[in-house]
């Protein structure tokens, strides 16, 4: 049920939450920075995943709190606003078109090992579930990439051990006792030793001359900001524990799809940020089965992909996420297949519109509702554009002036962020940065594109979302011109289409299984 009222407040153990279901008024919590705060979810969650007391002293230096902690002695450190100020420049650029050609090239491999092309049994059908395989070869190929491809030799069963503690971890942050949930605390100290390992032995490599300086890319450390991320940490004092937990998390957020704690405490806070591919992996699920359920939207979807080729299986990348029917599907599934509640604590008493808001209360902007308000979504005379449903050509305009709307957003957020953390700082100019995925939109739907939360906003707008583009419309590419797919119709009738499954937070996995038959293409 989605009220109307444009706010509306929960009382929690005596404490205020404010829910908010305005668009501008959204928009206004996550522009202003300084008093709707993200700081006190990184403490919390850094303390979760392995921080020590000493690295939460040296961590609380230059955070955002509603209070000063005065047992603390300020040095100058500022290690959540490096980490923070890491994050752009190491997933856009150079870095970015390495991490997507190498996650590229991995899924293509898979694929590959999977269907050998020239042999015969690859050109027969096989029976599998499509959101399996999807989400298979999606992780190694994001783990691969961020990571790099020595951490299988390690660690063999990094993928199965991801999925379960991804089922386990909010009994860890409901701070759940050990007794009483001890599978989920020996999966977090597994991580926790594994990323130890996996840091030394990166270490190691380096020492020994192993690693080309400064390459945007490696077998050891994977992601140049995986190395430069790892040294911050290590330059101001963060114990190896702490280190190791902000592996788990970084690995985790950018590679699987459950938890509103793990969308955005984990996503957004200190320790990930990066959206990379929390919500790709479930949204390539969802993108991939509303394909393959309807062969028209499927043939389009083939015909713009071939426009991008530049060769049998090859493509290029930019043609692609710049195709209208490709990007419109990308889009209508972020709006219904993400939910992603933001949540910021109020710093001091303030005014947001007519509400009055208090000091050290909470305040979430929950997306899905945003993103299914039939008010904003649904068309006069079109029955096709219940946001209920999946609509296709929902977005065929494109999403420029959403982009700049959020980048006009994030700049002013950024600006007080700064200003907020570091007290002499000299600004500089902003530069527009524009999306791969842009095109010419009608005032209507940028009105409506308001209401599109699936990356955040602010501070905490996610500078991984040019590689989630990347990682689910060039996966999509790949594998359509690799793969034919078709769906069971026995096997549908009998389980159903795949919904969002609601009972979770982020990217939203389906809700059921798709049996497909898949062969190469001869």
């Amino acid at each position: 049920m989605f009220p109307t009222d444009a706010a509306v407040t929960v009382q929690i153990a005596g404490r205020h939450l404010y829910l908010v279901f305005d668009n501008k008024l959204a928009s206004q919590i996550y522009r202003r920075s300084k008093v709707f705060i993200f700081d006190p979810f990184n403490l919390m969650v850094f303390a979760t995943v392995g921080g020590s007391k000493e690295d939460l002293k040296v961590l609380e230096m230059g955070a955002q709190t509603v209070k000063k902690n005065p047992q603390i002695i300020d040095d100058g450190r500022r290690v959540l606003y490096g980490l923070h100020s890491l994050l752009t420049p190491h997933l856009t650029g150079d870095s970015l078109n390495t991490l997507t050609n190498l996650f590229i090239q991995t899924l293509c491999d898979d694929i590959d090992k999977k269907f050998p092309p020239n042999k015969d049994s690859s050109y027969e059908w096989q029976t599998l579930n499509l959101c399996d395989f999807v989400k298979d070869s999606w992780t190694h190929a994001s783990i691969t990439g961020l990571y790099g491809s020595h951490i299988y030799s390690i660690w063999p069963d990094v993928e199965t051990w991801l999925w379960d503690f991804d089922q386990h971890f909010q009994k860890i942050i409901a701070k759940i006792p050990r007794l009483m949930a001890p599978k989920a605390y020996a999966l977090r100290d597994k991580g926790k030793a594994m990323f130890v390992l996996w840091e030394q032995e990166a270490l190691k490599a380096e020492a020994e001359g192993k690693i080309v300086k400064d390459a945007d890319w490696d077998p050891y450390w994977g992601l140049r900001f995986s190395r430069v991320r790892v040294k911050h940490l290590t330059k101001n004092d963060i114990s190896p524990g702490g280190r190791a937990g902000n592996g788990i998390a970084f690995m985790w957020g950018v590679s699987s799809p459950h938890g509103a704690l793990r969308q955005k405490l984990l996503m957004k806070s200190f320790l990930t940020h990066p959206q990379l591919t929390a919500n790709a992996i479930p949204i390539a699920m969802q993108v991939m089965n509303q394909a393959v359920l309807n062969p028209s939207l499927l043939s389009d979807l083939r015909a713009e992909i071939s426009k991008s080729q530049t060769g049998p299986t090859s493509f290029d990348m930019r043609k692609v996420t710049n195709q209208p029917k490709l990007k419109s599907v990308y889009l209508e599934a972020l709006r219904w297949a993400t939910a992603s509640p933001s949540p910021r604590v109020v710093r001091e008493d303030c005014e947001l519109g007519e509400y009055k808001l208090k000091a050290n209360s909470m305040v979430i902007v929950p997306s899905r509702s945003l993103q299914m308000d039939k008010a904003t979504w649904e068309i006069p005379d079109h029955p096709e554009s219940d946001p209920t449903q999946f609509w296709p050509e929902r977005f065929l305009d494109g999403d420029e002036g959403n982009e700049a709307d959020r980048l006009d957003e994030n700049a002013e957020a950024e600006d007080n962020y700064l200003a907020d953390t570091i007290s002499d700082h000299a600004k500089t100019p902003k530069k527009a940065n524009t999306e791969p995925i842009s095109g010419p939109k009608s005032k209507e739907i940028q009105q409506r594109m308001l209401a599109l939360r699936p990356f955040g906003g602010g501070t905490t707008l996610c500078p991984g979302r040019h590689f989630a583009t990347n990682e689910i419309l060039g996966g999509l590419a790949a594998l359509m011109l690799r793969l034919e797919v078709e769906v069971i119709e026995d096997e549908l009738k009998k389980n159903g289409a795949p919904q969002p499954n609601l009972m979770k937070q982020g990217g939203l996995f389906p809700d059921r299984p798709l049996m497909v038959r898949m062969r190469r293409w001869r």
